[in-house]
């Protein structure tokens, strides 16, 4: 069951895709939490081909793909054991602003 912290982000005004589609083109998006802070769970993506799209960031379960990640704030490591998937490691951060410029992922 997901908390609302995930349903927030995932009924904000622009969908996944798009926002996608925009950090795929290299625009500029904003990503600012009014209440609260995102999880932000960074990951290796095993399937990128041409380097665009190198890191998984994860914030409160959803998925954003960049090339490079840039973080100015605390972070760690994190293991969490996923059922029928074993252990999964990652970085893990909480913040309210996160921004997407040319591919990269800035996280304040």
């Amino acid at each position: 069951m997901e908390n609302s912290k995930d349903e927030d982000l995932k009924k904000s005004s622009a969908s996944k895709d798009t926002i996608q589609e925009h950090i795929s083109a290299g625009r500029k998006i904003v990503m600012l939490k009014q209440e609260g802070e995102y999880k932000i769970q960074i990951r290796f993506n095993h399937w990128d081909i041409d380097g665009t799209r190198k890191w998984r960031v994860i914030m409160d379960g959803v998925e954003f793909l960049v090339s490079e990640i840039e973080i100015s704030i605390k972070s760690k490591t994190e293991s969490e054991y996923i059922e029928e998937e074993g252990f999964k490691h990652h970085i893990i951060a909480f913040s309210n602003n996160v921004f997407f410029d040319n591919q990269i992922a800035y996280i304040n």
